[in-house]
């Protein structure tokens, strides 16, 4: 265990491996059931408010529009400042803005809260891609990276179910409330166990992070390997985003399930999504005790999983019946997945430890421009066309060009 992390020294016995991971897994898939809380909703909440197909879409992209602006600032913080300060402000954050959009009362409201909820998420996956730096050694960084990013998409396979029951029985305020209240829950059970492991070991305080030099930002997109990263992960995020804001509206009106099955069976793709992201850990892993370099052993499955995933997407709205339909979008998801931890993973060996929270801020903040223009861009092509069949063909060819762009562009390490 690095820097005998779990040896207890002091008062009180630090947090071992398992249980820091398990905490870190609950953040991240609590973070994506709050985000995906509104979709769960939209149909009920568009009725309420009265928006058309667009309005929706600018709402289901505001979340990740801030999010995107938050991500360099984010990662530069999570460089500098303690993961266990860091956290508790974000998780205490979104906690508040799910409380609030309980309370809204028209899309104004609701849009302040979701932007408030982009603030308190930003430092999450980046605090604790750094977290897992800390705790397990570049090489064997793939399994737990991707039992984290995996987190995502379990939040997103419970999401439909749980909340939309609550929703059904309760109304979508207290769904709500619900949410936050348990991210509220979490935050405290974050601050009462993490400690950093070299601190566990020295029997004080957390140590600081290194300081970062200010020209770090400028060295970092001097690189071609940067902005391939953050060209790369558009696609990602936009398969994600595609299928997080629409899937149970497209079941409802283009496959004409009831509200109640489309939220079960919006969980299934969901579920895919979550094993191609424990798949992509295990995968990169398998490579690299075989004898690829890290930096290959991510790039190639990572890659390969794109073109899968686009190919997939396209092919969805064009099956005749829903279930060969939730057959595509459960191998596009697993395959997005997959490209999900590569990705995420990639990030963290082409650059050295102490740089690893802003380079992926840096990547992030590409993945969440196409979070950002998915929701709004699927909402108006459909609103425009009547169908969702050429905002999901859009979603494939994005998908494959970020395929493209990962193949060509992240061949090297950053190195000054």
């Amino acid at each position: 265990m690095p820097g005998g992390a779990g040896a207890g020294v002091g008062r009180r016995r630090g947090p071992t491996r398992l249980v820091v991971l398990g905490l870190l897994i609950a953040a991240g898939c609590v973070s994506y059931i709050d985000r995906t809380a509104l979709a769960v909703s939209t149909v009920e909440i568009g009725r309420e408010f009265g928006l058309s197909y667009t309005d929706l879409g600018l709402l289901l992209s505001s979340f990740a529009t801030v999010y995107m602006l938050c991500q360099i600032p984010a990662g530069l913080v999570a460089d500098r400042v303690r993961a266990r300060r860091l956290l508790l402000f974000s998780l205490l954050v979104w906690s508040a803005a799910q409380i609030l959009s309980a309370f809204s009362t028209g899309m104004g409201g609701l849009l302040a809260a979701r932007g408030l909820l982009a603030i308190g998420e930003a430092p999450i996956f980046l605090a604790g891609t750094r977290v897992i730096a800390l705790w397990f050694d570049r090489g064997r960084r793939a399994m737990p990276i991707g039992l984290f990013n995996a987190s995502s998409a379990l939040g997103q396979v419970l999401a439909p179910a749980l909340l939309g029951g609550i929703a059904v029985q309760f109304g979508w305020r207290a769904m709500f409330g619900v949410v936050g209240c348990t991210s509220l829950v979490l935050a405290v059970i974050w601050a009462w166990v993490y400690r950093d492991p070299r601190t566990v070991a020295a029997g004080r305080g957390e140590t600081r992070p290194r300081p970062r030099s200010p020209k770090e930002i400028r060295f970092l997109l001097s690189h071609r390997s940067s902005w391939a990263l953050a060209g790369g992960f558009v696609g990602v995020v936009y398969l994600q985003w595609l299928y997080a804001a629409w899937l149970p509206t497209y079941l409802q009106t283009a496959r004409h399930a009831a509200a109640a099955r489309a939220d079960y069976l919006s969980s299934l793709p969901q579920l895919a999504g979550f094993l191609g992201g424990l798949g992509g850990g295990v995968v990169s892993e398998v490579l690299g005790r075989i004898g690829w370099p890290a930096a290959r052993a991510c790039r190639v499955p990572l890659v390969a999983a794109l073109f899968v995933a686009a190919a997939a997407t396209i092919l969805a709205p064009l099956c005749p019946a829903m279930v060969l339909s939730l057959v595509a979008m459960s191998v596009a998801l697993f395959a997005a997945g997959i490209a999900m931890t590569c990705g995420w993973t990639l990030g963290t060996v082409l650059i050295d430890d102490g740089s690893i929270a802003t380079l992926e801020a840096i990547q992030n903040m590409g993945g969440s421009l196409g979070g950002a223009i998915a929701p709004v861009l699927t909402g108006a092509i459909t609103q425009r066309t009547g169908s969702f069949t050429m905002a999901m063909v859009v979603a494939g060819l994005v998908a494959a060009l970020s395929g493209i762009i990962y193949w060509v562009g992240t061949g090297r390490r950053i190195e000054a």
